[in-house]
């Protein structure tokens, strides 16, 4: 079965500067400075933070499904601000996922506004259907970036 969730939030930003912080190398160490109660660490295990990269997540042990994993930046496309992040290894894989992917993309809504549009997509073997109720797409890393973008804006 593949499938879809997403979830949307406009902010008041240019797109420039979301992709800028979404597209950065050093996106992985800021995420865990920025999200501590999702995160306990991000290792680069592969790469320099650009496509290709592999990160080997650890999420901390109060959150929910699974907490540890590898995934590889598979798509980094600066033209349409789209990331695509792969699980690899672990994860959602060790319950029955052949596939499971974070997809995000940044799309003008003027000049001075964006959407940071979050999709997880993934497929799930037969018989595997039940974990697909761990699967949200939410608006927590977009939001914690958003915040992130305009405090080092007012203080420039």
């Amino acid at each position: 079965m593949r499938a879809q969730v997403w979830s949307e939030l406009e902010v008041d930003i240019p797109a420039d500067d979301i992709w800028a912080v979404y597209s950065s190398p050093d996106l992985p160490r800021l995420i865990v400075e920025l999200m501590p109660a999702r995160f306990q660490k991000i290792d680069v295990l592969e790469g320099d933070g650009t496509q290709g990269t592999v990160l080997g997540i650890t999420l901390q042990p109060a959150n929910s499904g699974p907490l540890t994993w590898n995934e590889q930046f598979v798509t980094i496309d600066h033209h349409t601000r789209t990331k695509v992040v792969r699980q690899i290894k672990g994860g959602f894989l060790d319950i029955g996922f052949n596939l499971y992917e974070n997809i995000f993309t940044i799309t003008p809504k003027g000049h001075n506004s964006c959407i940071i549009r979050a999709t997880a997509s993934f497929d799930i073997k037969e018989g595997s259907e039940s974990g697909s109720s761990l699967i949200t797409a939410n608006w927590r890393m977009a939001n914690v970036i958003a915040e992130y973008v305009l405090q080092n804006k007012a203080n420039q």
